[in-house]
C-alpha cells in the first residue's frame, strides 16, 4: 500500500478516535481505572474499590525476581492465578466495550432516519458493545466467586447470574454487608441486562430481514392510500444508547464494590 493511503487512513482514525472519545466524555463514559479517583492523589469515595484495586491488588509480580535480581519467595496459588486472570479480564473487556461505544455514539450521531440505510453499522457496533459487556460481567463474577468461596465457576455449579452475590449478602456481617447488599441489588440488574443482551443479538442478526419487512409494510400501507413515515428502525437508537451507557456503569460499580469487598477482606 503507498505509504499516502497508510498516512491517510492513520489520519482518518485518529481523528474518529478524537471524536469518539470527544462523545463519551459528553455522555461521562470514562475509562474504567479513572472512575476510583476524584483527583490525581485522592480516591474517589464512591468507587472505592477500584482505587484499592490499583493501590493494593490481591497479587502483584516480584519483578525483582523476575529480572533475575533475587530468587522468588512466594509461589503464586491457583487462587492467585484466578483472581489476577479475571481482574485483568474484566479491565480488558470494559476498555473493548467503552471503544465499541465510542464507535457506535459517532455513528448515532451521524444516522439518518432512512428506511433504506436501516443504520447497520450502528447496530453492530451496539451487538460489540453488549458482547464486550456480557464478557466483562463474567469476569466479576468469576472474580467474586474465587474471592467470597474459594471456587471457580465450574466448582459453584450452574446458577443464575446473581445467585452467589445473593448468598453471600444473606450471610454477611460486619463492615462489609453494606458492600454486599449493594452488590446483590445492582448484579441482579446486571443479570436482566445479560437476558437482553440475547434478545438483542438476534435482533441484530436479523435486521436486514426486518428492513426488508419494513419495506414491505410500508408498501402495503401506501398501496391502501395512507401515509407512511419513512423513519422504520432509527427511533431505537436512543434507547440502544441509554442501554449500553447504563450497563457500562452498573458494571464500573459493580465491580468497585467486588474489588472493595476483596480487599477488605484481606484486611479483616
Amino acid at each position: 500500500m503507498p505509504d499516502n493511503k497508510v498516512e491517510r487512513l492513520k489520519k482518518c482514525f485518529r481523528e474518529l478516535h478524537n471524536e469518539a472519545e470527544e462523545l463519551l466524555q459528553k455522555h461521562e463514559i470514562y475509562e474504567i481505572l479513572s472512575y476510583g479517583w476524584a483527583d490525581e492523589d485522592t480516591p474517589d469515595k464512591e468507587f472505592i474499590g477500584l482505587a484499592v484495586w490499583q493501590m493494593s491488588p490481591p497479587f502483584k509480580h516480584d519483578l525483582a525476581s523476575l529480572m533475575g535480581n533475587r530468587t522468588p519467595t512466594y509461589f503464586p496459588t491457583k487462587r492467585d492465578e484466578i483472581l489476577l486472570t479475571n481482574s485483568d479480564d474484566f479491565e480488558g473487556a470494559m476498555h473493548s466495550a467503552r471503544r465499541s461505544l465510542g464507535m457506535a455514539l459517532c455513528l448515532a450521531t451521524i444516522s439518518e432516519p432512512d428506511a433504506f440505510g436501516g443504520n447497520e453499522e450502528f447496530w453492530q457496533e451496539y451487538a460489540t458493545t453488549l458482547m464486550w459487556l456480557n464478557i466483562a460481567s463474567d469476569r466479576l463474577r468469576d472474580f467474586f466467586l474465587m474471592a467470597r468461596f474459594e471456587q471457580d465457576k465450574d466448582q459453584y455449579g450452574s446458577a443464575s447470574y446473581s445467585d452467589p452475590f445473593t448468598k453471600a449478602a444473606q450471610g454477611a456481617s460486619g463492615n462489609l454487608q453494606k458492600c454486599l447488599v449493594q452488590l446483590s441489588d445492582i448484579t441482579k440488574k446486571l443479570q436482566t441486562d445479560r437476558k437482553d443482551r440475547r434478545e438483542v443479538v438476534h435482533e441484530v442478526a436479523t435486521i436486514t430481514a426486518q428492513r426488508s419487512i419494513d419495506l414491505l409494510r410500508a408498501q402495503r400501507t401506501l398501496a391502501n392510500g395512507q401515509q407512511e413515515s419513512t423513519t422504520f428502525r432509527d427511533e431505537a437508537l436512543l434507547p440502544a444508547i441509554e442501554k449500553m451507557k447504563l450497563w457500562y456503569r452498573r458494571l464500573v460499580k459493580a465491580g468497585s464494590l467486588i474489588f472493595e469487598f476483596e480487599g477488605g477482606s484481606r484486611s479483616s
